[in-house]
C-alpha cells in the first residue's frame, strides 16, 4: 500500500505559502519601518488621505513637491499610499490602546501580506505555464525566501506591493489563455490582468510596461478566435486605475510622468547592465542565484508558449534596461537591486519550470544560496549599512558629469568647478563596499557585543585609497538614532515586537505617530490653526514628550488659545528635560501679546539650553520683524539640499 502523499505534495502552493508566512512572521524587523524618508512620505500621505481626504504633507522634504498653499505632495506613485491607508485606519486604536509605536506591527503585517501575494502569484503563474506541483512549490518558495524580497518585510519601501501587482498581472493573464478555460472566465481573468497592471501603474509610472505585458499575454496567447475580446477586457480592467493615476498625476504635477523632474536616464547603459546583473554590489546573480534557471526556463517557455515568453522577456528586459540607464541605477537604498525586484515573481516562475528538467540538487543549491545571502539583509537591514557608509568622504564629480545627478545629491565644489557627491550615490560602484561584505561584518559586531563602537572605527574594507578612508569617526558623523541601531546588541526580530517595545526603545520606527506630527506641522504652515490643534492633541495623547509638547504649544499659540498654552507651559516647566524650542514658542507668544522684553528673555533661556544660530539670529532683529511661526524661525519648512532617506 502506497503511503498517503504529503501535504506539500497535495497542496504545493498552500505549503509554500504557509512556510513563507512562518518565516516572515519569525524574521520581520519592525524597528526599521518608517526610518527611510521615502517610506515616511508614503505613510504621511496615507494619513492625510485617511484623516482628511487629502494628499498634502508638510513642507521640508528634499524630494517632495511644494505647493503654493504652504504644503507639499509626494512625488512617488500614489498606489503605495492608497494601500497603506488600510493599516492607517487601525493604527490610532493600536497606539492609544496598547502603546506608542504599537502600530508598527500593522504596517509590517501589511508588507508581509503583499509578499505572500507575490508567493501566490509566482506559484499560480508556474501552474498556468504548465508546471507540475513541484514546479509550483519551487516557484512560490523562490519568489520571496530565495530572493531579496524577503528583506523587505520590515522595510517601508513599496517593492512588495509592486512585485505583487506584477505577479497578479502575469498570473491572471497566463490563466486567461490556459487550455480549456471557458470564454467567460477567460474574459474575467483578462480584465483582472488589466486591473492589476493598472494597480502597478498607480504604484510606479514606469509600470505602464505591465499593461504591455498583459496585452501580450492575452492577445498573442491562447485561442485566436477570442484574442481581441480578451484584449478589450484587459484594457477595460486597466482603464479605471489608469484614470485614477492620470488624475493624481495632473493634480500633483500638472501633467503625467512629471514626478521625477530633474532626474534623468543619465547613467551609462552598459555599465548599469553589468552592475545590475553580475556586479558584486547589486548584481541580481548574487542576490537571486536562481536567475540562472530563469534563463533556461525562458528558453523552454518560448517553445511551448511563445507569447508568454515574449511578454516575460519584454517586461524583464525593459525593466532592466530602463533601470540600468537611470541615474540611481542601484536604487540607492534597499537590499539588492531594488528597482528590479518587481520582476522577481516572473523570474521565480521561470526558475521553477526549468528546475524540473534538471537534477533536484541544482534547485536546492541555488535556492539555498539565495536564502543564505538574503538572510543577511533580513538580520542586518540595509538601512544600517547605508548609515555606516556615511563615514566615507564625498566624491568629487567633474563639471562635465554634474548634470547626471539631481541637485539634492550634491553640493558645488568651488575648487574644481564640479560638485561633491554624497557617499550613498557612489558607493555601489566600488566592489570593496559591497553590502555583501559590509552587512555581514556589521552583523558580526552586534553578535559579539562589547564595545561595538570602538570596532566600527576600523572599517572592514581596505583604506589605501583616499576615497575609502573614513572622513570622521562614526560617532562624529552618524546621527545618534542610526548609530544606536548599529551598536545595539543583536536581538532576534519578529512580527509583533512593537507590541512589547519599551520606553527605552526611542530609536525604533514610529511611522504613524510621525505622520500625525507631519499633519500637525502641515496645518501650522498652512495657518490652519484649529486643524493643527486637533492633530497636536492626538499626538500628545499618544506620545507626551518634549518634542510633541513644542508642537502642541505652537498650535495653541497659532489658534490664540492663551489659557491652554499657559496651562501646558505650567505643566512642562515641572518636567525634565524641556526641548530648547519650547521657550521659543513662549517667546513668540510674548511677542504676539506685545511683551518684547519678555520675548527676548525667553530667547535667552532657549539659547542657554542649546545654542542654535537660527534662534540667536532673533536677538539681532527687532521683535516686530521676527518670523510668524516656529517653523519659519527654524527653517524646517524649507526644502533642504537634502538626501532621500537620510535626515
Amino acid at each position: 500500500m502506497k503511503p498517503a502523499p504529503s501535504f506539500a505534495a497535495r497542496k504545493p502552493l498552500a505549503a509554500a505559502l504557509l512556510l513563507t508566512a512562518a518565516v516572515l512572521v519569525l524574521t520581520a524587523d519592525e524597528r526599521y519601518f518608517g526610518l527611510v524618508m521615502d517610506g515616511r512620505i508614503m505613510v504621511r500621505t496615507a494619513v492625510s488621505m485617511v484623516t482628511l481626504g487629502e494628499i498634502g504633507i508638510a513642507r521640508g522634504q528634499a524630494v517632495a513637491i511644494d505647493r503654493p498653499g504652504g504644503d507639499s505632495v509626494t512625488r512617488y506613485g500614489i498606489g503605495p499610499s492608497l494601500s497603506l491607508a488600510i493599516p492607517v485606519l487601525f493604527s490610532g486604536a493600536f497606539e492609544r490602546g496598547i502603546r506608542p509605536g504599537a502600530s508598527q506591527t500593522l504596517f509590517v503585517l501589511h508588507q508581509i501580506l503583499w509578499l505572500l501575494a507575490v508567493v501566490a502569484g509566482a506559484g499560480a503563474l508556474a501552474r498556468s505555464w504548465g508546471g507540475d506541483g513541484t514546479a509550483v512549490r519551487r516557484a512560490a518558495l523562490a519568489a520571496v525566501l530565495g530572493s531579496p524580497l524577503w528583506a523587505y518585510a520590515g522595510a517601508d519601501f513599496s517593492e512588495p506591493l509592486q512585485a505583487a501587482l506584477v505577479a497578479a498581472t502575469f498570473a491572471a493573464g497566463a490563466a486567461a489563455v490556459a487550455p480549456g478555460v471557458p470564454t467567460r472566465r477567460s474574459l474575467v481573468l483578462s480584465a483582472a490582468a488589466g486591473a492589476a497592471a493598472g494597480g502597478a501603474l498607480l504604484s510606479k509610472s514606469l509600470f505602464v510596461l505591465a499593461l504591455l505585458a498583459a496585452l501580450a499575454l492575452v492577445v498573442l496567447g491562447g485561442e485566436k478566435s477570442g484574442r481581441f475580446r480578451r484584449g478589450g477586457a484587459a484594457l477595460l480592467g486597466w482603464l479605471a486605475p489608469a484614470a485614477l493615476w492620470l488624475a493624481f498625476e495632473i493634480v500633483r504635477f500638472g501633467r503625467p510622468f512629471a514626478g521625477y523632474a530633474g532626474e534623468h536616464f543619465s547613467h551609462p547603459l552598459l555599465d548599469g547592465l553589468w552592475r545590475l546583473t553580475v556586479g558584486p554590489n547589486k548584481g541580481l546573480l548574487f542576490y537571486f542565484p536562481l536567475v540562472v534557471l530563469s534563463a533556461a526556463g525562458l528558453i523552454g517557455l518560448a517553445r511551448s508558449r511563445p507569447a508568454a515568453a515574449l511578454a516575460s522577456a519584454g517586461f524583464v528586459g525593459a525593466l532592466l534596461v530602463s533601470t540600468a540607464a537611470w541615474w540611481a541605477w542601484d536604487g540607492t537604498f534597499g537590499w539588492g537591486p531594488r528597482l528590479l525586484l518587481a520582476a522577481i515573481p516572473v523570474l521565480a516562475a521561470l526558475a521553477g519550470l526549468a528546475a524540473g528538467r534538471m537534477p533536484s540538487a541544482v534547485f536546492r543549491v541555488l535556492f539555498g544560496l539565495g536564502v543564505a545571502v538574503n538572510a543577511i539583509g533580513v538580520l542586518q537591514p540595509d538601512t544600517d549599512t547605508v548609515a555606516y557608509l556615511g563615514i566615507l568622504p564625498r566624491r568629487t564629480v567633474p563639471a562635465s558629469d554634474v548634470g547626471r545627478y539631481p541637485a539634492f545629491t550634491r553640493d558645488a565644489d568651488p575648487a574644481t568647478g564640479g560638485a561633491l557627491l554624497d557617499d550613498q550615490f557612489w558607493v555601489a560602484e566600488v566592489a570593496a563596499l559591497s553590502p555583501l561584505r559590509v552587512a555581514p561584518w556589521l552583523l558580526l559586531q552586534r553578535f559579539e557585543g562589547g564595545d561595538v563602537l570602538a570596532r566600527l572605527r576600523t572599517p572592514p574594507w581596505p583604506t589605501d585609497r583616499p576615497e575609502l578612508r573614513p572622513e570622521k569617526a562614526p560617532e562624529m558623523i552618524i546621527p545618534p538614532a542610526k548609530l544606536a541601531h548599529l551598536t545595539r546588541p543583536f536581538a532576534w526580530p519578529h512580527l509583533g515586537m512593537s507590541l512589547f517595545r519599551k520606553k527605552a526603545d526611542i530609536y525604533w520606527g514610529a511611522a504613524y505617530t510621525e505622520a500625525l506630527l507631519d499633519q500637525a506641522l502641515r496645518a501650522q504652515d498652512m495657518r490652519r490653526a484649529d486643524r493643527a490643534v486637533d492633530f497636536s492633541e492626538q499626538l500628545w495623547a499618544i506620545l507626551p514628550n518634549p518634542q510633541t509638547a513644542v508642537v502642541l504649544a505652537e498650535s495653541y499659540r497659532l489658534a490664540g488659545r492663551r489659557e491652554a498654552l499657559r496651562d501646558l507651559a505650567d505643566r512642562i516647566r515641572n518636567r525634565r528635560p524641556v526641548d530648547s524650542r519650547f521657550p521659543v514658542v513662549l517667546a513668540l507668544a510674548a511677542r504676539d501679546s506685545g511683551d518684547a522684553e519678555g520675548a527676548r528673555g525667553l530667547i535667552g533661556s532657549s539659547l542657554a539650553a542649546e545654542e542654535r544660530p537660527e534662534i540667536r539670529r532673533l536677538l539681532s532683529l527687532p521683535v516686530a520683524e521676527w518670523p510668524a511661526t516656529l517653523r519659519d524661525v527654524t527653517g524646517e519648512n524649507v526644502k533642504p539640499r537634502g538626501v532621500p532617506g537620510r535626515d
